[in-house]
């Protein structure tokens, strides 16, 4: 019975401090808010169905790719770099450069026309 109880105050104090302690006092925040800007190199808009790209990244940089349209939308490379990342309408997500330098066609999956290139120096 004891065991019991102290596993039950121990599961009500966690599940108490994960409901208090997650939440900044003025609501909650992403990765991709404006505060945490430290938290990527360079950035990528996605505006009126277009890629507004940096003109260099370096390899392995973390790059925030913000969709301001009302659709969503995927930055994608063609051929090499592997990489796809889905970005909703509205949102901002963030993904690592590839590490190898080079020039990287970049679409979007449900747009083909929207075309691109990430240079990685």
């Amino acid at each position: 019975m004891r065991s019991t109880h102290r596993i039950l105050i121990f599961a009500t104090a966690a599940g108490m401090a994960m409901m208090t302690g997650c939440t900044p006092p003025n609501g909650p925040s992403s990765a991709a808010s404006p505060s945490a800007s430290a938290a990527w190199e360079a950035s990528i808009a996605i505006k009126n169905f277009g890629f507004e790209v940096p003109a260099s990244v370096r390899p392995g940089a973390m790059i925030a790719v913000t969709n301001t349209d009302s659709a969503p939308h995927t930055v994608t490379a063609k051929g090499k770099g592997g990489f796809d990342v889905d970005v909703p309408a509205g949102a901002t997500v963030i993904f690592k450069a590839p590490d190898e330098p080079g020039e990287y066609a970049i679409t979007c999956t449900f747009h083909p026309q929207m075309a691109g290139t990430l240079a990685v120096k």
